[in-house]
């Protein structure tokens, strides 16, 4: 069984895949954090409103800085009380907590703690009394009502399999059985889509087994989003095939486990330490799913906000750029390049042009030292790396990150990703302007194996260990990298 990491991909067409709409996906831990969020809301909105109401009707001055610190303060003693209590168990997602008695108690406990802040109103004693008793009241209405509508936003969405995660077996046989039995009992909200596995129907011991294809099948479901984890479940005799099955399904965006015992040789980049379980499974892990919960919500953001900023600055240079290029050669100002996104979807990276030509196609040439196709005004613009520039608006449309990857053209992609079987993991998260990569040291020409082997391996480890301060410590230092580099043609 061949399993090379990027020709069985190319020549199965599996980044087309089934267009069937799927549902919207939603973590647990944002929909939880969003409800945790509603309780502060609606604690702060039951302290705003009645001091409002109390000074308008009572004619009482009051200091708004001191209410909005009182509520601030309470809101979170509230949350910390209603988490220590269970209260946002996300286990419970599709059945929220609404329990008066508990909600209550959390206040009046969140509130009296934050008395030692300061008397609210100068005024006699009894009006504080007052005042506490309209805020709890308020807070309670709030907070119940807020409560019962997300529970019943929680249930729609948890009918509608928002919540579900959806888990693929490879390998069909006992412990395929097992593993199908196992999931389809719980009842959390883990959904089993199939099993999958390569060999002949004539050898399967397929009873009751629901088999939906091969690794090639998988794989096409796994690009188009459709799991979120893949249980690979052979016999521990089968090592070698579980390696090369592992190495190949790293591809994917999305958890990987194995059944059995594997050693931490036979996957590479994977934590092969850890241990986890699905239902009654124990699990051995492989690799997890990149930017989950919050993370790619704080990417997108990341992108938005600074790659908005950027091109607002930069659109003077790149006027001036544009106008260069047209006084020193015919030819359009922009070069589109086709390379691979996420999930390896093709789109066209923008670029200013530098060369002469605009090569596109199966064969493509490195730019070298004193290259003849460079231009003038290209050889400074590549230099620089100004003739990135452009892929501000590939960020701001979706198709780019500010930091990822670096993207290849189509030609190098196929070529690279015969070389390094590893390459094919960068397409889990979508390509950058910058990367790790890239601020190490490793830019320019690709001249022997080990080149783009090293540009991988720093591109999976960003990977691994993405965070919004390592994207902020490679944006800081790609400006030296720029500065410095000596091996930009």
């Amino acid at each position: 069984m061949s399993v090379s990491s990027f020709g069985s991909i190319e020549s199965a067409g599996l980044v087309l895949g089934d267009r069937t709409a799927l549902p919207k996906r939603v973590s647990r831990r944002v929909a939880m954090d969003l409800v945790g969020v509603s309780d502060v809301a609606a604690v702060v909105l039951g302290a705003i409103l009645p001091a409002w109401i109390y000074a308008e009707a009572g004619g009482l001055e009051i200091n708004p800085v001191t209410i909005v610190k009182s509520a601030l303060v309470t809101s979170m003693l509230f949350f910390v009380c209603m988490q220590a209590w269970n209260m946002y168990d996300l286990s419970r997602v599709d059945d929220l907590p609404v329990k008066p008695g508990r909600i209550l108690a959390a206040l009046i406990l969140a509130t009296f703690a934050a008395l030692g802040l300061g008397v609210p109103f100068s005024v006699a004693e009894v009006h504080l009394w007052v005042w506490y008793a309209a805020w709890i009241s308020a807070s309670f209405v709030a907070l119940f009502a807020m409560r019962l509508i997300c529970r019943a936003v929680l249930k729609r969405l948890t009918a509608a399999g928002a919540f579900d995660t959806r888990v693929a077996v490879f390998g069909a046989g006992e412990i395929a059985r097992r593993v199908q039995d196992s999931l389809k009992n719980e009842t959390t909200g883990i959904r089993f889509v199939g099993v999958y596995d390569d060999r002949p129907r004539d050898r399967l011991d397929a009873d009751n087994l629901d088999i939906k294809g091969r690794l090639e099948d998988l794989m096409a479901q796994g690009r188009r989003g459709a799991i979120d984890q893949i249980v690979i479940a052979l016999p521990q005799s089968a090592d070698r095939r579980m390696s090369l099955i592992a190495n190949q399904l790293q591809q994917l965006p999305v958890s990987i486990h194995m059944v059995t015992h594997l050693s931490s040789d036979l996957v590479e980049g994977g934590p092969a330490n850890k241990v986890s379980s699905i239902g009654g499974v124990g699990l051995l892990d492989v690799k997890e799913r990149p930017l989950n919960d919050w993370a790619p919500m704080v990417k997108r953001a990341e992108d938005i906000v600074l790659g908005g900023l950027l091109l607002a600055l930069a659109l003077p240079v790149m006027v001036l750029i544009a106008i260069a290029i047209k006084l020193e050669s015919n030819g359009p100002v922009l070069f589109r390049q086709r390379g691979r996104g996420l999930n390896f979807a093709i789109f066209d990276v923008l670029k200013f042009r530098t060369m002469t030509c605009m090569e596109d196609g199966q064969n493509i040439a490195q730019a070298q030292a004193f290259d003849p196709r460079v231009t003038k005004v290209g050889r400074m613009l590549r230099r620089l790396s100004l003739d990135e520039l452009p892929q501000l608006i590939n960020v701001l449309k979706g198709d780019m990150s500010l930091v990822g990857p670096r993207p290849h053209a189509l030609a190098h992609n196929a070529q690279w990703g015969e070389q390094v079987k590893t390459y094919g993991i960068r397409h889990q998260m979508k390509p950058g302007i910058t990367g790790l990569a890239q601020v190490e040291g490793w830019r320019g020409e690709v001249t022997n194996e080990n080149d783009i082997a090293c540009r991988v391996k720093e591109d999976l480890s960003y990977i691994r260990n993405w965070s919004l301060e390592l994207d902020l410590m490679i944006l800081a230092r790609t400006f030296r990298a720029v500065l410095f580099a000596k091996n930009a043609y």
